[in-house]
């Protein structure tokens, strides 16, 4: 087994932000590395692993849940690192957290790696992905993604394509309150700007490691809770759904609804939704047809205080016949 240092970066950001689609950029582009991916879902029904279209080498799904929970329990993510840097040989490791996860805590506690690969893991920064459009909002209503901006040495801003300019003004004002110091970078769509976000994203920087000292550690020998009362729902369903009837029920969840997203079967239509509230975005895409595959409505919606059997009551009102 080698023993060359592998470089460890955790993309972070609060839900819906993009770390997914940043996630995909960077490794569909021919950078020529192999990257060793750990991906965390929130919730139990496995979306953002499928998401992920181009995977150049491992691809490592976690348990559900926060990432800075589960691991006092489980250590999947402890035993992830050793179990793909031991397997795979890779040139580097990303992390993408849950939206709710808090990085200075993984950082802080890189020492529960197992100890055959624990002296080769180099911590090489933090990227949080910040949605341009509805970060404002975000960073004063959620404390999870403001530790998120302040562990980071690097900002990612994202949907500035769609953001106005009062929003982005605004995402700046907050994000130079909370960490001045971090670099600011957004990245146009085509291959340059896909290069360009690759080689930002794999750079090595440890700042990161020095913001998450400065904040201090999460004590995990207590039971940890996350500040606002997120809950995941999960659903799935075989029978189709009527979508303009799905896009009323997340309508109706107003602003307690914080992320969406996953697959629909949509009634009358042969093809493929997908269902996603990103920011203050909403829609239901339709994409390519079904072919051969089970039709089956999976998704996962995480909100304030979600009472998750009347989530699932609501989706399953809108069932309709073939």
């Amino acid at each position: 087994m080698s023993d060359r240092p592998v470089p460890f970066t955790i993309l972070t950001g609060w839900l819906g932000a993009g770390k997914t689609t940043a996630l995909n950029r960077m490794l569909g582009a021919p950078h020529g590395r192999r990257i060793a991916v750990l991906v965390n879902e929130l919730g139990r029904i496995a979306i953002d692993g499928r998401l992920i279209l181009s995977r150049g080498g491992d691809i490592l799904e976690l348990a559900g849940g926060c990432v800075c929970c589960k691991v006092d329990t489980k250590n999947d993510l402890w035993d992830g690192i050793g179990e793909v840097v031991a397997r795979s040989q890779p040139d580097q490791v990303v992390l993408e957290t849950t939206g709710i996860a808090e990085p200075a805590a993984i950082l802080e506690n890189l020492d529960r790696v197992p100890a055959a690969v624990r002296d080769r893991i180099v911590p090489a920064g933090v990227v949080c992905v910040v949605d341009g459009e509805a970060g404002a909002a975000q960073l004063d209503r959620r404390e999870e993604a403001r530790e998120q901006v302040l562990t980071a040495d690097r900002l990612m801003l994202t949907k500035l394509d769609v953001a106005s300019a009062a929003a982005v003004t605004a995402t700046h004002a907050r994000l130079t309150a909370l960490n001045p110091h971090a670099e600011r970078a957004a990245f146009p769509l085509g291959d340059d700007g896909g290069m360009a976000m690759t080689h930002w994203i794999l750079e090595r920087r440890m700042l990161g490691m020095h913001a998450a000292r400065q904040h201090g550690a999460h004590d995990h020998g207590r039971d940890h809770h996350h500040h606002s009362q997120l809950v995941a729902a999960a659903f799935a369903d075989d029978a189709p759904l009527v979508g303009d009837a799905v896009l009323a029920f997340v309508a109706s969840l107003g602003d307690r609804l914080v992320r969406a997203k996953g697959w629909v079967h949509l009634a009358g239509d042969d093809r493929r939704g997908f269902l996603e509230r990103a920011g203050i975005r909403t829609e239901l895409r339709i994409g390519e047809p079904w072919g051969d595959e089970p039709r089956r409505s999976e998704l996962v919606l995480i909100g304030d205080d979600f009472d998750v059997d009347a989530v699932r009551r609501g989706l399953w009102a809108c069932r309709a016949g073939g």
